[in-house]
């Protein structure tokens, strides 16, 4: 597929920006159907019996799907136009709803349905950045770019109301039905994007196998601690290796874990991912197992907490401008440590601390992830900037999943207190980590 140029005529660049609303739209309501199902994982719990370790599988798997679909998506939209993409993306949230909502009381189904469900849903992030990127003017990409920033933002307060108050009030199974009304943009998306002419490029399916190997090696270790899954976790890392380095055809070159930042920056990212999404996991039981909120309410105390992301968001441009890379790291880490220790030794005292401790938390992320995607992205060649992105955000997805999965096992077996206090220890390590690895590189 070839970019309109910028050079193009007028017409053509209004026709390809028409179709922009209606993909930001679709990204917008996958991530609030994401994340409306990441906050009502308590009810599903409560509702069939299970533990908080089992019912983080729905989580987690859609973690992992949406990192490896991202991958999938962005090598397929050279093979096959983003209209054909997005409508199967349609189809299998369609589909995989259906099979969520029809077998709701049989959490092996729910968990089926879950995972094609979003296998659809991972299609909207990536070919909105990926349409952008191919047909809109250089000069106005970064403008529509932004837009999904903000959007990934609103969708994570969006998407906590809309999971509180639905399972508080209809049932969370509802959330199934709203996922089918994605079929209402199909008619849009067929109408407004472009057929393009493909051309044949190869998908690294074992790239992708061994990734998702590894991921659920790690995640089924977590939660069971059986030995026998740190053999699989070993031989799919020692096979994931083996391919890069021998396959011209890797999702990887063997050549960026030689890149001294990229290979220092990923276990960073890696550990401090994973205690983002495992703490908003575990956020809703903790305010129902002290204070015994409901979903509605525990959702209306992560607002503050959201709008705090949304204006560091956006105020990212010109914080960048103040505070290098290295110290808009250095002070997020910090931020992070002391949103989870203080909740972690007041545990009791006042629901207060948990709405700023949110703040913070959330608030030091969004300072966090562009210095720290710079940092990993300084040495790479801009001509392998694409691939790099996407093995950096299929880190966070992974790494998120794997949070979900030990905060899980944690709250099944440990106190509220300690699961803070050892997130935060976690989030330590990750400055310690940080200082060692890049600090003295970087002189």
């Amino acid at each position: 597929m070839e970019a309109i140029n910028k050079n193009a005529p007028e017409t053509q660049n209004f026709n390809a920006k028409k179709a922009v609303p209606v993909i930001l739209f679709f990204f917008l309501f996958a991530l609030i159907i994401d994340n409306s199902f990441k906050l009502v994982s308590i009810d599903i719990a409560k509702d069939l019996g299970i533990s908080a370790t089992t019912v983080s599988w729905q989580a987690t798997l859609a973690g992992l799907v949406i990192g490896i679909g991202a991958v999938v998506y962005a090598s397929l939209a050279d093979s096959i136009n983003i209209r054909t993409l997005l409508s199967a993306g349609i189809i299998f949230i369609v589909v995989g709803s259906v099979v969520g909502y029809l077998f709701k009381d049989n959490f092996a189904m729910i968990l089926f349905g879950r995972i094609i469900q979003t296998a659809g849903l991972a299609s909207a992030e990536t070919l909105y950045v990926i349409y952008v990127t191919k047909h809109l003017p250089k000069e106005e990409q970064k403008k529509f770019l932004g837009l999904s920033t903000a959007s990934y933002a609103m969708s994570m307060l969006v998407g906590s109301l809309t999971g509180g108050f639905i399972s508080t009030y209809l049932h969370w199974t509802t959330l199934f039905l709203i996922a089918l009304l994605s079929i209402v943009i199909l008619p849009f998306i067929l109408k407004l994007l472009p057929k393009e002419e493909s051309r044949k490029v190869n998908v690294d399916v074992i790239g992708l196998f061994l990734i998702a190997a590894i991921a659920t090696t790690v995640m089924l270790y977590i939660s069971d601690f059986n030995w026998l899954y740190l053999i699989g976790f070993a031989v799919a890392l020692v096979l994931f290796l083996t391919y890069i380095n021998k396959s011209s055809k890797a999702l990887i070159d063997a050549t960026f874990f030689k890149n001294q930042y990229f290979i220092r920056t990923l276990p960073i990212v890696f550990i401090i991912y994973s205690v983002q999404l495992g703490y908003i996991f575990v956020f809703p039981f903790i305010l129902e197992e002290i204070y015994g909120l409901k979903l509605d309410m525990i959702s209306l105390l992560l607002i503050p907490g959201y709008v705090a992301s949304v204006i560091v968001g956006s105020l990212s441009g010109k914080i960048g401008k103040v505070l290098s890379s290295k110290q808009a790291t250095m002070m997020a880490l910090c931020g992070i440590a002391v949103a989870l220790l203080i909740p972690g030794l007041f545990t009791e005292i006042t629901v207060v601390i948990y709405v700023l401790s949110m703040i913070v938390f959330s608030g030091s992320f969004a300072l966090m992830y562009a210095p720290l995607l710079d940092t990993c992205l300084s040495t790479i060649p801009k001509e392998k900037s694409g691939t790099a992105i996407g093995f950096y955000n299929l880190t966070i997805n992974v790494s998120g999943s794997i949070g979900i999965a030990y905060t899980a096992a944690m709250l099944d077996k440990t106190q509220i207190s300690t699961i803070l206090i050892t997130l935060s220890i976690i989030v330590v390590a990750a400055f310690a980590l940080y200082w060692v690895l890049l600090n003295k590189l970087a002189k």
